[in-house]
């Protein structure tokens, strides 16, 4: 029986996770995907996103790979803690938890289905992959700008584009080293309040949203010449809600730029509500399972 465990975690006293562990995994390690809800979210708002919606097992593209829904500190606001212009010193709380989170899933024997091939998994160390929604997201950006980016084969932030200063910062704090490059899938909604800057009374030029910002940082990261991308305007596109994937590759990793027309501040799946317009025509996670599988090593 596929389980969908909640769990503490053994290193860090009060901070807990919850998994989706498969029944009947092929190998007795497996893939493992790191979820990071939006804030203000509980973690099953973002498993309905991956299709983790007990009592039935999600979508046969994920079952068979642990799914791990980290959870926010219980003491603290229901967000992820990334640097900001508040910040007093750099915040590594999270940072430290995520650490401590892979360190479990890859070592630890996880149960699995009765009469499964393996009787036990654990998380393959050269397979963890970290994804996030709008506070998540920015948590993604933290940990691939920090040394925990070693520890990362591919990553994705929906909602949340990279704040490039802050990228800067953590250079400046905890990873002074050029960060390596990586496999990174990015998708947010041009309605989204944090597409562009705040307080412009006119529509800007693309150059100075935050999203181009983005784009221009995952290039240079990438070593990616700038040029044309491999476009695609995903089926179904039509009225307010188009989706243009932008693929960039031919650098040391790739990177997909992707853009919702309209579309305001939410996963895009077919079953999202809320937060309208929602382009129920695309599946983001599917699309984040594909990047990883074609450019990031995800069996």
């Amino acid at each position: 029986m596929p389980m969908l465990i909640n769990e503490p975690l053994a290193a860090i006293p009060g901070r807990t996770y919850t998994a989706w562990i498969p029944s009947n995994p092929p190998l007795a390690t497996a893939p493992v995907i790191l979820v990071f809800h939006g804030g203000g979210q509980e973690t099953a708002t973002i498993a309905r996103a991956w299709g983790v919606v007990p009592p039935g097992p999600p979508p046969a593209n994920v079952a068979d790979y642990i799914i791990v829904f980290p959870q926010t500190h219980p003491e603290l606001e229901d967000r992820w803690y990334t640097f900001s212009s508040r910040s007093v010193g750099f915040p590594e709380i999270d940072l430290n938890y995520t650490d401590a989170l892979i360190d479990e899933l890859t070592t630890r024997l996880y149960p699995t289905g009765a009469g499964a091939v393996n009787p036990q998994v654990t998380g393959d160390p050269a397979m963890v992959y970290a994804s996030g929604f709008s506070s998540g997201g920015a948590m993604v950006w933290q940990i691939i700008n920090s040394p925990l980016v070693a520890r990362i084969a591919g990553a994705a932030a929906v909602g949340k584009p990279l704040d490039v200063e802050k990228a800067t910062q953590y250079r400046r704090s905890i990873a002074p080293a050029a960060p390596a490059p990586i496999p990174m899938f990015y998708l947010q909604g041009t309605a989204d309040d944090g597409f562009r800057g705040t307080f412009l009374a006119d529509e800007p030029d693309l150059d100075i949203t935050l999203p181009f910002a983005t784009l221009r940082e995952m290039l240079t990261r990438n070593g990616i010449a700038p040029g044309p991308a491999a476009t695609t305007l995903v089926p179904g596109s039509t009225g307010v809600t188009e989706v243009v994937l932008q693929l960039y590759a031919g650098g040391a990793a790739a990177y997909q730029h992707g853009t919702v027309i309209n579309c305001g501040h939410n996963w895009p799946t077919p079953t999202t509500v809320g937060n309208p317009p929602v382009a129920n025509h695309f599946n983001t996670t599917e699309s984040v399972v594909e990047f990883w599988r074609l450019f990031a090593g995800l069996p």
